[in-house]
């Protein structure tokens, strides 16, 4: 996709349509995470207590806690984690991908560098300087809806993430770590 620089701007952070913004009731995402080889599902349930903060916890399918975390803009906060989880290098990649998806590494207002498609005129591109470092995001239409695409960091680490209002995939490809989240239904 050949995107062009369009200009500096100022924009907000609701502009990018947050993967979890405006969590009003607890949301519920099958989860399966993969690791090089070995994969293992589980159910991720997701809040927001308060605004601006929010908590995670993932289980296995047959309810063993994984992770509790809470996590806003200034915080992280692992109220239980797993011992296999629960080192260092782990939960740094956790907690930036989730700030990342909740897009808490970022102000409210901001400025970016913003890109557009010359053909394809409903693609939306920014490169922008968040807290934890260079944060690229795609925008772009599909099936009536949008799809949003994440990248940041550029070592070994690097985080590409991709979704829409029911999945949200991260790849962390050097690593061979890769988590889809699927939307329960509500009902």
């Amino acid at each position: 996709m050949n995107m062009r620089p369009a200009g500096a701007i100022t924009t907000y952070r609701g502009n990018l349509l947050p993967a979890f913004d405006a969590v009003d009731e607890a949301r519920y995402y099958n989860v399966q995470l993969t690791f090089k080889e070995n994969e293992m599902g589980g159910i991720l349930a997701l809040n927001q207590p308060e605004k601006g903060t929010f908590r995670l916890i993932m289980m296995t399918a047959f309810g063993m806690p994984m992770f509790d975390f809470s996590i806003s803009r200034d915080s992280f906060i692992v109220n239980s984690c797993m011992e296999q989880m629960n080192k260092k290098v782990v939960l740094n990649i956790l907690e930036k991908d989730f700030r990342s998806l909740l897009m808490l590494n970022l102000p409210n207002k901001f400025n970016a560098v913003y890109y557009r498609n010359n053909r394809l005129k409903d693609y939306a591109g920014y490169s922008i300087n968040a807290d934890d470092g260079e944060f690229n995001f795609l925008l772009y239409p599909r099936n009536g809806g949008y799809v949003r695409n994440i990248q940041n960091g550029g070592s070994i680490k690097r985080m590409n993430a991709t979704f829409d209002d029911q999945v949200v995939t991260i790849n962390h490809p050097k690593l061979g770590l890769q988590m889809v989240m699927t939307m329960m239904s509500q009902e």
